[in-house]
């Protein structure tokens, strides 16, 4: 019985016992011992997938983390971008709504000086254009500087007498007037009408003009500046249009505050209204209207001042042609 074993089994009937080969023993612990490796080999390989499920699964949360953040970064690089091309739009836009702006204001300076161009001619560039413009305004500016233009009182208030026939308000007589007549408080502010040099300021009994400042422009104009209350240059001084140069009164020969204001062109009286209405607006009515000045002479003077202007600007590489002063 070496070679077997006894297994006694009890229960409520009693105990039977069973008898096995020591060969079945073996086979029950080699059955044991496999059945615990399998255990333990699926144990381990469960412990082990899990480990690896574990690390996926790190990474896998990794790898979603950067990727968000990778897509809020390029979100937000997607909103600045955007946002700047909105502003480059709004700022394009502007500079848009600018250039037309600048373009009818171009227009508008065209017509005015008279550089415009026909439907027919090209366009000119924008640059030329411009530079056009300044040329021809220098041009016209310049010849507005040397030639009595504009109102000569500061506040204009009204006219007692224009140039004309009239009745002399002190004598009585009809005499021509050969200047116009500003009403003005005593004292109110007169203006030289152009660039020049004082020929005269003093004075003047002979004339009945009172107080008289005479001034000497270019190209052979000059104007008078009759009655006034006070002199505010001296004989020699030089002046710009515009400056102070007295007071309007009732010196000499007079029936009351004004101004007594003459134009003349080498010795030669002339109407001093359309001077005074003279502007860049209305710029060649004058050489219709005012007879007997060599306004094409006075014009090509002007030209060549300009001209030298539009040699500096040559040397710039900037070519334009400069149209007449008229």
């Amino acid at each position: 019985m070496r070679n077997h074993f006894t297994i006694t089994i009890s229960d409520v009937h009693g105990a039977r016992d069973y008898s096995f080969k020591q060969v079945f023993k073996r086979f029950a612990w080699i059955l044991l011992f496999g059945f615990l490796l399998i255990w333990g080999g699926g144990a381990l390989t469960i412990w082990w997938l899990s480990h690896q499920a574990s690390q996926i699964e790190s990474q896998h949360l990794q790898a979603v983390k950067s990727y968000e953040q990778v897509l809020n970064e390029k979100k937000n690089d997607f909103i600045h971008v955007a946002s700047e091309k909105r502003l480059l739009e709004d700022e394009l836009a502007e500079k848009t709504r600018q250039a037309e702006l600048l373009d009818q204001t171009l227009q508008g300076l065209e017509e005015l000086i008279g550089t415009s161009t026909s439907a027919e001619e090209p366009e000119r560039p924008v640059e030329e254009r411009v530079k056009l413009v300044q040329l021809n305004t220098l041009g016209k500016s310049l010849m507005m500087e040397m030639t009595p233009n504009g109102r000569p009182v500061a506040n204009f208030v009204g006219v007692s007498s224009s140039y004309g026939w009239r009745t002399h308000p002190v004598r009585g007589s009809k005499q021509f007037h050969r200047g116009i007549d500003y009403r003005g408080e005593k004292g109110a502010s007169v203006i030289a009408t152009a660039d020049g040099v004082v020929e005269y300021a003093g004075y003047h009994k002979n004339s009945g003009f009172g107080n008289l400042i005479i001034l000497s422009h270019s190209n052979g104009f000059k104007t008078h500046y009759g009655h006034l209350s006070r002199l505010d240059v001296k004989t020699g001084q030089l002046v710009s249009q515009g400056d102070v140069i007295g007071g309007i009164g009732s010196t000499g020969l007079s029936s009351g505050n004004h101004l007594h204001y003459e134009v003349s062109f080498v010795q030669r009286k002339l109407n001093p209204a359309p001077f005074v209405e003279w502007s860049l607006q209305n710029y060649d009515s004058i050489f219709q209207e005012v007879e007997g000045v060599p306004w094409g002479s006075l014009s090509q003077t002007v030209n060549e001042r300009v001209k030298r202007v539009e040699k500096q600007l040559l040397r710039r590489g900037v070519s334009l042609a400069v149209n007449s002063a008229n």
